[in-house]
């Protein structure tokens, strides 16, 4: 048990604390990336339909997160949602250098923190439609024994179709990722318009 502790306490003190994460043994797993991802047409707003706990996203209902190329070439990830009934307005926007040589790959700084490693933010897997999209963002760290993962699955509608999200769950857990951990994110009628 003791030993059990220590290590949980070395694992969140090696690692900063970013939106969610899920910790686990060994290096991250080996996924691969959407071959078929074109940033401009990722970029906009998307649904949120599950994510791994986060202490920031916790108890919210209705997120999405809004893609923006800025005029500097940065892409601006901008997360919104409702806790309480109320809109959350404390989740500051985090910015990444879109690299054509490997465009599903982005490092995200950490709230312009510079002595804090880049936070790698991966696409894996995308359907770009415009009314029937989603794409599956994940990020893992290396953390001394063991590493930190962090995933979303995001959706152009409100609710994804059943055999589409239990083949990406299924895909996922081929390539090493405990789904287990995700929560499911509460999108219905009571939830703001999309921009």
């Amino acid at each position: 048990m003791l030993l059990a502790v220590v290590v949980s306490a070395v694992l969140a003190l090696s690692v900063p604390t970013v939106q969610g994460q899920v910790y686990g043994w060994g290096g991250c797993p080996n996924v691969p990336t959407a071959q078929n991802f074109a940033v401009d047409r990722w970029l906009g707003t998307w649904i949120e339909i599950a994510r791994f706990p986060s202490s920031v996203e916790e108890n919210v209902d209705c997120g999405t997160d809004t893609y923006t190329r800025l005029q500097d070439g940065r892409i601006e990830f901008k997360y919104a949602g409702i806790r309480d009934g109320q809109a959350i307005d404390h989740v500051a926007p985090l910015y990444a250098v879109f690299n054509p040589e490997a465009p599903a790959k982005f490092n995200v700084p950490y709230f312009d923190i510079s002595f804090l490693p880049e936070m790698p933010y991966w696409i894996l897997e995308i359907d770009h439609d415009p009314e029937t999209g989603y794409f599956v963002g994940y990020t893992c760290m290396d953390a001394w024994i063991g590493n930190m993962q962090i995933l979303w699955i995001f959706s152009k509608e409100r609710e994804m179709d059943e055999e589409r999200l239990n083949g990406i769950l299924g895909r996922l857990e081929g390539y090493g990722i405990d789904v287990s951990e995700l929560e499911y994110v509460r999108q219905d009628d009571t939830c703001p318009a999309l921009p």
